[in-house]
């Protein structure tokens, strides 16, 4: 899994990228052998002006079926990191087991056309 944070207009953010890699790593290593690359924006939304918002964008490319990518914009930024792990591990799991029933469906189907 290629995993890439980047880190625009905020202070500390060698540990806001390790806090990131932490959460996410956590929140998706169920389901590492299927994710090819993990992709993390992390910024503030008002740039170097320094506003109250965070913005934490995450987007999963899933092996096969395509790539999901949630966000979450909160005043603080380790919270925006824990909101979109949670949120992008229930993403992938959706979507993997979409793909998972769609396989079945497909497979039953054809044994009893057959």
């Amino acid at each position: 899994m290629r995993f890439d944070v980047r880190c625009l207009h905020l202070d500390n953010s060698e540990h806001v990228d390790r806090h990131a890699r932490e959460k996410l790593v956590g929140a998706l290593e169920n389901f590492a052998q299927r994710i090819e690359r993990v992709d993390v924006l992390l910024e503030d939304v008002h740039g170097p002006k320094h506003g109250v918002d965070r913005r934490c964008v995450v987007r999963v490319t899933i092996a096969g079926t395509g790539s999901v990518q949630v966000q979450h914009i909160d005043p603080d930024v380790y919270h925006a990191i824990d909101e979109a792990a949670r949120r992008i591990k229930r993403t992938v799991r959706r979507r993997i087991n979409r793909r998972r029933d769609i396989a079945h469906h497909r497979s039953v189907g054809a044994r009893h056309a057959a």
